[in-house]
């Protein structure tokens, strides 16, 4: 029987677990081209949420077209412009139609030799950019002319580093004109995205509805998980799918990878969760040390603190003490670093965005 469970992508149809409000809502926003911030640190299962909606919108009447495309890892206005041109290939199979809808500009077509997809890159001079940018984005909008359209722009935070000049108000103030465009902007920097969206002074100020991604609640997991042990006549004890959500402090991508090893195993049993532990950080170990020999010994000192108190009452002078810290200021700007690196994130309280390089670093201790 295969295993249910997958974690080294994003995952749907019966893989997914819950998330039916989340759905219910991002579908709900899409069909009436209405916008959203979507945001949560990594490994909290957003990006095959995306892809859940994705293909429910494929399922819906009247259809609505998506197009998600992936900003990570771009550097500047160009790379966005051929993120944008390489993604129309999701709602058109044919390059040469697409090109058609290109007539003036530099566009090449051709396929990627690792994939074998259809992909667009543009020959862009800086001045020809803006030019660019709007042709772009307009092709988006002719598709949505027929039938409503869906864009995903996934790590949108990365905008924020690009160094054109004047490049978000371009953008803002040709997409704010679509009106038969539902807009989702999503990223795993939620420091970044909320000051993009809530400050006046910039050019996505109040563009698109707040919508944080939370934890999925324990019970979810439960009747999730205990279905597909069903199916191949296991009664999994609810107390082991408690100490896997809890051991992997409410990260999808890490749940998933326990009950997939669980489900390969001829023992349900906890003893079992420590050796699957065990393996989980052993598989990570080597980049937990790259990571660690590139930080500095404050935020070391901090990372060590955040791991063995859960990030409570650090800056009372006991823990200050115990973490080898002079000052609050000092572990308050390496805990500032951590966050701009994404090891942590605040909220309210500050967490590992790892959880297993939580782990890691408790043994080190």
């Amino acid at each position: 029987m295969e295993n249910p469970f997958s974690y080294s992508e994003f995952v749907t149809g019966e893989s997914f677990c819950n998330r039916k409000k989340e759905q219910q809502d991002l579908i709900y926003y899409a069909q009436n081209s209405q916008n959203v911030l979507l945001y949560s640190h990594r490994r909290m299962g957003k990006t095959s949420l995306l892809h859940e909606v994705i293909h429910r919108l494929n399922k819906t009447k009247p259809k609505i077209n998506s197009v998600y495309i992936d900003l990570y890892g771009t550097l500047d206005e160009n790379d966005f412009i051929n993120s944008i041109l390489t993604s129309l290939t999701q709602i058109e199979s044919k390059l040469e139609r697409i090109l058609k809808r290109l007539p003036g500009l530099k566009v090449t077509g051709s396929f990627d030799p690792v994939t074998g997809l259809p992909t667009l890159s543009a020959s862009i001079k800086p001045k020809e950019a803006p030019q660019y940018l709007d042709r772009a984005l307009q092709i988006l909008e002719s598709y949505s002319e027929k039938r409503k359209l869906l864009v995903i722009f996934d790590e949108f935070q990365e905008i924020a580093k690009y160094s054109e000049q004047g490049f978000e108000k371009r953008l803002r103030k040709v997409i704010q004109g679509h009106r038969n465009i539902s807009y989702i902007f999503s990223g795993s920097q939620k420091h970044i995205l909320i000051q993009m969206f809530d400050s006046a002074k910039h050019a996505f100020y109040k563009m698109a509805r707040s919508y944080p991604l939370q934890k999925i609640e324990i019970r979810d997991y439960i009747s999730w998980a205990k279905r597909h042990f069903k199916k191949k006549n296991v009664t999994l004890d609810e107390e082991i799918i408690v100490n896997i959500v809890e051991r992997c402090d409410f990260q999808p991508m890490y749940i998933q990878q326990f009950l997939f090893d669980l489900w390969r195993s001829d023992i349900t049993d906890l003893a079992m969760l420590e050796d699957i532990e065990k393996s989980v950080i052993s598989n990570q170990k080597n980049q937990y040390i790259v990571l660690w020999d590139l930080l500095t010994q404050n935020q070391k000192k901090a990372l060590r603190l955040i791991a063995e108190t859960d990030g409570e009452g650090i800056y009372s002078a006991e823990r200050l003490q115990q973490g080898g810290f002079n000052s609050g200021s000092v572990l308050q700007r390496a805990l500032a670093s951590l966050m701009e690196k994404e090891i942590l994130s605040k909220n309210g309280i500050y967490q590992f965005q790892d959880a297993m390089l939580k782990k890691w670093i408790q043994r080190l201790s």
